[in-house]
C-alpha cells in the first residue's frame, strides 16, 4: 500500500516575493513560513512589495488557520526591544514602516512550530541554546521570547552564526548539525542553498531540511 501524499507544505524564506500564493490552492493542512519577510537580496524587490507582501501574508494567516508563520532575524532587527540589532539589508529609511507592521501582527510570529516530530524555525535550536534557558521544551521559546526578546539577540560570537549557543533564527547548519535535539526533524530556512537539501542528525534517526533557496522552489512538503 503506497503512502498518503505529503498534506503539509514548509515555505523557505519569501524576502518580499509573492511566490507562496500560489501554493495556498493546494490541499494541506499546514502551511508553515519560516520568516524573513523582508530585506530582499534582489533589489527589484523594493521595500513597497515587501511590506505590501507581508500584509498579505498576515491578512490571509488570519482568515485562514492553516497558515503558520515563523519569525526570522531580517524582521527580529525592526521589533521594538531589541537593542541596537541591524543585520545586511536592514531598511534604515523604511524601519518606522516595517516595525509597525510587524508589531501590527507580532501575535502570529512564532520563534519555533511543532507539528509532530517536525520542529520549524527560521534557523534551528540547538541543546545548547534551550539549556541556556533553562528551558526543556522548545515550544516553551515563544513563551520566553514574550518576556524577553533579547533572548534571540545575535550573540556575536561568530560572525556568521555559526556556533551553537545561537538562538534559533541565527544559528547556522553545520552547529545546528553538532548539536542537535533529540527526537525531532527541524526545516529550517535562514541559510541559502542552491536546492532543498537534507542533512542527518542524531545518528540517521532525523534530519535538518534546508528549505532557503535562491529561487521560488522554497518549498518542502512533509
Amino acid at each position: 500500500m503506497s503512502n498518503p501524499s505529503p498534506r503539509r507544505l514548509a515555505i523557505g524564506d519569501v524576502h518580499g516575493r509573492p511566490f507562496w500564493k500560489h501554493y495556498l490552492d493546494e490541499d494541506c493542512t499546514a502551511f508553515y513560513f519560516t520568516g524573513d519577510y523582508f530585506d530582499s537580496h534582489d533589489p527589484s524587490v523594493g521595500f513597497q512589495q515587501q511590506h505590501k507582501n507581508f500584509i498579505e501574508i498576515c491578512a490571509a494567516a488570519r482568515t485562514d488557520d492553516r497558515m503558520r508563520l515563523c519569525l526570522g532575524n531580517h524582521d527580529y532587527h525592526y521589533l521594538k526591544g531589541v537593542g541596537d540589532e541591524q543585520y545586511s539589508g536592514f531598511q534604515a529609511r523604511h524601519s518606522g514602516e516595517i516595525s509597525e507592521a510587524l508589531e501590527r501582527n507580532i501575535d502570529l510570529l512564532k520563534i519555533v512550530r511543532l507539528d509532530g516530530d517536525y520542529l520549524i524555525s527560521h534557523a534551528g535550536v540547538t541543546n545548547h541554546f534551550l539549556a541556556s534557558l533553562g528551558l526543556h521544551d522548545p515550544l516553551e521559546i515563544n513563551e520566553a521570547f514574550l518576556k524577553d526578546r533579547m533572548i534571540l539577540v545575535f550573540n556575536g560570537r561568530n560572525i556568521y552564526g555559526d556556533d551553537v549557543t545561537q538562538s534559533p533564527i541565527w544559528v547556522r547548519p553545520r552547529s545546528l548539525s553538532k548539536d542537535p535535539l533529540a527526537g525531532y526533524n527541524q526545516i529550517v530556512g535562514h541559510t541559502p542553498v542552491d536546492k532543498i537539501s537534507e542533512m542527518k542528525i542524531n545518528g540517521g534517526k532525523n534530519k535538518i531540511v534546508l528549505i532557503d533557496t535562491y529561487d521560488t522552489k522554497s518549498i518542502y512538503r512533509f
